[in-house]
């Protein structure tokens, strides 16, 4: 198995469970326990998982930094772009990292909290990685506005610092929850995929 075919293979792992856990916060799924012996629904790649693509361990990357005093955390829209620029960054020295720039955004306890980014094609060395959201979009929301869920572009510009870089595109589906205080934090990020959230236009 080649190192891009693992790699395709953990990030479809990683996208089937943040799926799960995407359609659960926006309210798809019900209170059942799952039966005994059975893991629980998450946004989880366990040591098994890992061990059936052979993959790389990857190693937990640098503290987070704090989060931009300028933006409104009473702002759903502020924080999912905060959050998106600050962990689709990257630098050369994300490489067998993860990347936690956007941790100061995360639900405490989340995977993009604790977790963060797989860097899995960091800058090469004397590059660096700018991300920027190009467009956002609500998706849905529950009833009671705690969750909503937001299809976002981002564009990323790879290059030497002020020398010419190289844009490209991706598309990522994000889950905001909104605290008791009123901040909204990033529950979940994940690739969008044509049927990570149904009925989506």
């Amino acid at each position: 198995m080649t190192r891009q075919t693992r790699i395709s293979l953990l990030a479809a792992l990683a996208t089937a469970a943040v799926a799960v856990l995407v359609f659960s916060l926006v309210g798809g799924a019900t209170s059942a326990t799952p039966p005994s012996g059975d893991p629980p629904p998450g946004a989880t790649i366990g040591e098994e998982d890992r061990r059936a693509v052979d993959a790389a361990p990857v190693q937990r990357g640098a503290p987070a930094p704090p989060a931009d005093p300028t933006v409104d955390p009473t702002d759903p829209d502020a924080v999912a772009r905060a959050y998106l620029a600050a962990a689709h960054s990257s630098t050369p020295d994300d490489a067998g990292r993860t990347s936690l720039r956007g941790s100061a955004y995360a639900v405490p306890g989340s995977p993009p909290a604790t977790v963060g980014v797989v860097v899995v094609d960091p800058p090469p060395p004397g590059q660096e990685r700018t991300a920027t959201v190009t467009a956002l979009a609500l998706v849905t929301a529950d009833p009671g506005d705690r969750r909503r869920a937001y299809r976002a572009e981002v564009g990323t510009a790879t290059g030497p610092p002020g020398g010419t870089a190289v844009v490209d595109l991706v598309t990522r589906h994000v889950v905001l929850a909104r605290w008791p205080d009123g901040r909204w934090l990033v529950a979940a990020d994940s690739p969008a995929t044509p049927d990570l959230l149904a009925g989506e236009d």
